[in-house]
């Protein structure tokens, strides 16, 4: 998935399976797979990126399970709070 990508942008849950055993358990409870989720934010580090979405709130998970929706431009990339620290 985009990183970098800003509030509803639209994603869908690809797999149940990537990242750590923590992060599989965060989302089996909560993600369905094929199931479309808007973004509410997402914050990006050097070693993984964190997703909160408006369907489930309070509730963050890793960008790995998820796959885009739509591109979202360069342009667009560059408004993300985070794009200028690893680009």
């Amino acid at each position: 998935m985009n990183i970098y990508a800003l509030k509803g942008y639209k994603l869908a849950c690809s797999n149940l399976t990537n990242g750590y055993k923590h992060h599989q358990d965060i989302a089996r409870k909560h993600l369905t797979i094929g199931n479309i989720y808007t973004v509410e934010k997402t914050e990006v580090d050097s070693s993984h990126t964190t997703v909160y979405l408006k369907e489930i709130p309070n509730t963050a998970f890793n960008s790995v399970f998820f796959e885009d929706i739509s591109e979202q431009s360069e342009d667009e990339d560059k408004k993300h709070p985070d794009y200028s620290k690893y680009n």
